[in-house]
């Protein structure tokens, strides 16, 4: 009689739970779960830790920790961002979201078909809307960043024309709403705690209630209330050079953090493009929102275990004791952001030597 020989597929759910704890990397998970279905079935019951981030450069090539190797992701030349397992996908006027796990993959609104949104017009405890947009139908749209709100929710932040400001779709909706709250500063956004909260140019933070409209379908902003007003942080100076400031939200431990990052730059040297910055240095200041008080309250250290991702397009917090990293760290990408040249620039930054 032929020995039975058991298969990998065999393996209990708990065996295979194991096994995922082991695999750090979002690569060796996705891996794990395109053995089999019931491999696939079992890494969707487990209760992982989140993977460690990915690296991911324009253009769709993308390291995925703690490998040194690169990826590519398909459809390459379509990329545009990240948002937690999710992939931004953009060509042309399309825009669409693929789940790197599941595979499932949500179409979302024509870049060039959107409105402007119902919303209230004025800020609870802040100033008047002062812009007004979608006046020349002409305008194009463009996006930044893209946030998972709800499964029936996407807000972005998004360029129409010269503004850059906030805008809402369903997935598979038929158009964007753009909000005519704006600013020519750096804008973020984040859902935390089941509630959309973003933060303008002089870091004041504002918690927008969005609604559907039973008749129409449409979305509309039932309120925005700025909750928390920018801190004081000192004025830079940097003799002979520029200063580029970036503002971004992370959630970290279940607290919401607004950091900023500074980055120091020089004349470009020898050899180099004459429109090329050296980025000769940078530093953060972080700061957590304390929902009681309503303030921010400064940070001189992250908890030791903690480390943040940051970068234009998605910023994440792990705990880095679970993946023996170094905690207490900021990385970044500047994601061709300002355009520098980077090759003597250091690559992380410790907030304990501040």
């Amino acid at each position: 009689m032929a020995k039975y020989r058991r298969s990998w597929s065999d393996i209990p759910s708990e065996l295979a739970g194991l096994v995922l704890l082991r695999l750090p990397a979002h690569s060796d998970r996705i891996r794990f779960a395109a053995v089999c279905r019931h491999w696939c079935v079992s890494a969707r019951q487990q209760s992982l830790p989140p993977p460690l981030p990915w690296f991911i450069l324009p253009g769709g090539t993308f390291f995925s920790l703690p490998h040194s190797e690169s990826f590519q992701v398909p459809n390459g030349a379509e990329f545009h961002s990240s948002c937690g397992e999710w992939l931004v996908f953009s060509h042309d006027e399309t825009c669409s979201l693929v789940n790197t796990f599941s595979k499932a993959t949500w179409k979302l609104p024509d870049l060039d078909i959107f409105d402007r949104i119902n919303e209230p017009h004025e800020i609870i405890n802040g100033h008047d809307i002062a812009y007004t947009l979608l006046e020349d139908v002409n305008v194009t749209m463009s996006i930044h960043k893209v946030i998972i709100c709800l499964e029936l929710l996407v807000a972005a932040i998004v360029d129409v024309g010269d503004l850059e400001t906030l805008a809402l779709c369903r997935p598979g909706g038929d158009q964007w709403f753009v909000s005519p709250l704006g600013y020519d500063r750096s804008l973020d956004i984040i859902f935390h705690e089941g509630k959309l909260y973003m933060v303008d140019g002089w870091r004041n933070l504002y918690i927008i209630d969005v609604e559907e409209d039973g008749d129409s379908s449409s979305l509309f902003i039932s309120r925005i209330e700025c909750i928390i007003e920018g801190p004081p942080w000192p004025f830079r100076l940097f003799s002979g050079g520029l200063l580029i400031f970036d503002t971004y939200l992370v959630e970290s431990r279940g607290a919401l953090l607004l950091i900023r990052g500074t980055i120091y730059g020089k004349p470009p040297v020898e050899n180099h493009s004459a429109f090329e910055t050296r980025a000769v240095g940078f530093e953060f200041e972080v700061c957590e929102a304390n929902f009681q008080s309503l303030q921010w309250v400064e940070k001189t250290s992250l908890v030791d275990d903690q480390v943040l991702f940051l970068g234009p397009r998605c910023s994440k917090s792990i705990c880095a004791s679970q993946y023996n990293l170094k905690g207490n760290c900021i990385f970044f990408l500047d994601d061709d952001n300002c355009g520098w040249y980077w090759e003597h620039a250091p690559s992380s930054y410790d907030i304990r030597h501040e």
